[in-house]
């Protein structure tokens, strides 16, 4: 007997390295085919390993798969995946029709199962974390919890993380931006710069700080976070954003060349933008710019047959003073679209309202001229004539 449990011993101190080295084994070989795109693959090979999802670890990985690189999700209770080519992308797939395997991964009862066997395990906590904030970006407010109760479990869990000291930038990033996202922009401040200590080249923190000192109202520093976020971006679209955000901080500090200046640049990254053309014909028209005129063109063109457009023509040239400039724009329009109905009708109902200021008489007879001609565009219950009845009725008060 003391022969045979001597064996029994060594057996068990043979197999005890061999096993933790194979969970490592199974680990990396998931890890190499993440990184090959092979992403249903190295899911079902997490599976396999652990049916029963009793491993951290492997759990972890599998969490980690299944929120970045899904095909299609249920409720993030149910994944689909594919096995992608180098040069694919998995943005060409998802919420698209075809062929990808569907796995039941209920991450959060699954983290909170292994929570009540490993309650030190702190990458649990932030798994669990970054589960609820995933599931807040995507669903908003159409998920299995209402929203302040996942708000609070992401807060909740990621502030466990902190306070064990296990928190890398990203945690106190996704704090900050959940207290960004609550309007709670002087609470994230902290979680912001403690985030740029640990990255400092991260450029959506200095955005998203630049972002809640500007709702804060201390520009001075918004200004700088911006300034550092359109640095650091390397994407298009984001330093782009970036720009317009420091034209807005610089338009708010009265400082209208710099604002040009920023506005344009945005606008040389994609010209004929709506959220870089409005804010460029608005300083334009406040310093009656020599590029206001083209501008003035550009965004009308943008879509002539869009009440927005006419509308922020309104607010623009009646804030500034000037909406004699845009009646004359108006009139000259009027000869370019005689067989366009619609556009027609809208210069007509726009310049009626504009001549309310001045001239009620010449305001009625353009909102009759709309009347006449958007009944023969609209059904005669659509609304745009009830709201011309009601500005005929202001043209006939005394």
């Amino acid at each position: 007997m003391k022969k045979f449990t001597t064996v029994l011993f060594l057996i068990s101190l043979i197999l005890i390295p061999v096993f933790g080295q194979t969970e490592n084994e199974i680990l990396s070989k998931a890890t190499d085919l993440i990184v090959n795109k092979k992403y249903m693959t190295a899911f079902k090979t997490l599976s396999d390993f652990d049916p029963k999802n009793e491993k951290p670890d492997i759990v972890l990985l599998k969490e980690d798969i299944a929120l970045n690189y899904f095909v299609t999700s249920i409720m993030h209770q149910m994944f689909t995946f594919k096995d992608l080519e180098m040069n694919e992308d998995i943005m060409d797939y998802r919420g698209k029709e075809g062929s990808s395997e569907m796995f039941s991964f209920t991450v959060n009862e699954i983290l909170d199962e292994l929570l009540k066997k490993y309650p030190t395990n702190y990458k649990l906590n932030k798994g669990l974390a970054d589960y609820y904030n995933d599931v807040l970006l995507r669903y908003q407010g159409n998920w299995l919890k209402k929203d302040n109760i996942l708000s609070g479990l992401v807060l909740k869990n990621y502030q466990i993380v902190i306070d064990h000291q296990l928190a890398d930038y990203t945690v106190y990033y996704k704090v900050g931006l959940e207290f960004v996202s609550q309007k709670k922009y002087k609470e994230s401040i902290p979680y912001f710069l403690e985030s740029i200590k640990l990255k400092s080249d991260h450029a959506d923190t200095h955005y998203n700080m630049a972002y809640a000192y500007l709702f804060m109202n201390d520009r001075e520093n918004a200004l700088k976070y911006a300034k550092n976020s359109f640095d650091l971006y390397v994407d298009k679209t984001y330093k782009e954003d970036a720009a317009r955000m420091i034209g807005q901080i610089y338009f708010e500090m009265n400082n209208y060349n710099d604002a040009i200046k920023y506005y344009e640049t945005a606008n040389d990254m994609e010209a004929d933008n709506y959220y870089n053309l409005r804010p460029l014909l608005n300083i334009y028209v406040k310093t009656s710019d020599a590029k206001e005129k083209p501008t003035l063109y550009a965004f009308y063109n943008l879509n002539p047959e869009n009440p927005t457009i006419y509308n922020d023509l309104g607010d623009i040239y009646f804030e500034n003073s000037k909406t004699s400039e845009l009646i004359d724009f108006y009139l000259s329009r009027l000869s370019q679209y005689t067989g366009d109905k619609k556009i027609s009708g809208n210069l007509h109902f726009y310049l009626g309202q504009l001549y309310l200021i001045s001239d009620k008489n010449a305001a009625k007879d353009n909102f009759l001229k709309a009347q006449a001609l958007f009944s023969t565009v609209f059904d005669k219950n659509n609304e745009v004539f009830n709201a011309i009845n009601e500005e005929i009725k202001k043209a006939d008060e005394k």
